[in-house]
């Protein structure tokens, strides 16, 4: 009773417009009521699913990207990326896809890779012969990296409400990374020939790029390098990547205000926010769930259609495909993680692994209609129809869906570092 009416009271959720996080708690509500539970769980678990250090690196990876995007050091970002790559034929497509993997490299979230990313490089594409539908589709796509790249919010996300390594997740997302940029360039490459003009390889202005983005390019040097030595956490890494983002934007490049950088805070803030109640809800929801053994009892119904791993995580992959048409990332990230980990674990299958995949996934979710935040920030940004837009990703959906069954194929690919 208690899965169906979390599914049932979802499913309303969404097709009545009802932010999810207040659904959750209407949904928590109505099943303490009618299953009479006392409610002070209710109380309880909300605060204890807040009560995570690591939970404070959101916020403040959140608020990194805005500075990068005002402080002047994702424009330099993207003048290397011209310099490296802008000599390929659709020079500049590729230079937007390598600029996704810098800036997420950073930020950690597509939403704002694909907001910073596009206002810079969709009017340049179109100059340069792109059409609108195209040029946004390549900065959508792209965005997709941003997730995988550490940091990543979604990870973060994962390791809290699942008690993962975040900084594992971080370790194992590396390589994916860099193999869906990989194929997100040759993508960008096929489709481009046609739309874009490559500028010529200029030795002098690499330099000078190199020289002017050194700076930005040590932020997420120190963020990765931080964690993976063991210096510092990813929450505490964070907070050294804001305060060296704010160093750099106020007293070196002196582009970021300080009044400016205020009103950047209290964007964060607001954004912060929704996460965070909905994180509270999600946990006394996922409080239910264990205290009746639904994990356990979707293990047993699982094992009983198959005990081969890859026959169970084709089926959870095709699962959250389909759940990312219609839900957000984070909301199935905290919904859905408690409950799908123990299945995977059960059948020996890494958490770790599962993370990655998983982010992966309901990324993809982010750049597919009805429902894609990034497909609606894309839209606004490049100033196309959705329409148009799908269209023109179909090429890049095909390849995520081949990366994707290239991870699930070969594991090693995302757990190369065991």
């Amino acid at each position: 009773m208690i899965l169906w009416s979390l599914l049932l009271g979802l499913a309303l959720c969404i097709v009545i417009g009802m932010p999810i996080s207040f659904g959750l708690a209407a949904i928590s509500l109505f099943i303490f009521v009618s299953a009479d539970y006392a409610l002070s769980p209710i109380v309880s678990e909300a605060v204890n699913g807040l009560d995570s250090f690591p939970l404070l690196a959101i916020p403040l990876f959140i608020l990194v990207g805005e500075v990068m995007s005002e402080g002047g050091i994702a424009k330099r970002l993207v003048r290397l990326a011209s310099a490296m790559v802008g000599f390929i034929s659709g020079g500049l497509g590729q230079v937007a896809v390598l600029t996704s993997m810098f800036f997420g490299g950073i930020s950690g979230s597509a939403v704002a890779d694909a907001s910073a990313v596009g206002s810079m490089m969709i009017d340049p594409m179109k100059r340069h012969g792109y059409s609108a539908p195209m040029a946004t589709a390549i900065i959508v796509a792209a965005s997709v990296v941003g997730i995988i790249i550490p940091p990543s919010i979604p990870m973060i996300l994962f390791g809290v409400v699942t008690g993962t390594s975040i900084s594992a997740l971080f370790l194992a997302g590396i390589v994916p990374g860099i193999l869906i940029t990989l194929g997100l360039a040759v993508t960008t490459y096929l489709q481009s020939k046609k739309n874009g003009k490559a500028q010529p390889f200029d030795a002098s202005e690499l330099l000078a790029a190199l020289k002017s983005a050194f700076l930005a390019l040590l932020l997420p040097v120190i963020i990765v390098g931080g964690i993976l030595s063991g210096v510092f956490t990813p929450t505490e890494s964070a907070a050294i990547a804001l305060l060296y983002a704010l160093v750099v934007s106020m007293f070196v490049y002196r582009s970021l205000p300080l009044k400016r950088f205020f009103q950047l805070c209290i964007a964060t803030g607001k954004l912060t926010g929704v996460v965070m109640l909905l994180l509270a809800f999600a946990n006394v929801l996922a409080w239910l769930l264990t205290a009746n053994m639904i994990p356990q009892q979707l293990v047993a119904s699982l094992s009983a259609l198959s005990d081969n791993m890859f026959v169970i995580l084709g089926i959870l992959s095709l699962f959250l495909l389909i759940v990312g048409f219609f839900m957000d990332l984070t909301p199935a990230m905290v919904i859905l993680a408690p409950l799908m980990t123990p299945i995977v674990v059960k059948l020996g299958i890494d958490p770790v692994y599962f993370g990655v995949l998983m982010s992966f996934i309901l990324g993809i979710g982010l750049i597919t209609p009805p429902v894609g935040t990034v497909l609606y920030v894309g839209c606004g940004v490049g100033k196309v129809s959705m329409e148009h837009l799908v269209k023109s990703l179909l090429p890049f959906y095909s390849t995520l869906l081949l990366l994707l069954a290239l991870f699930l194929a070969f594991p090693g690919l995302v757990l190369w570092f065991r």
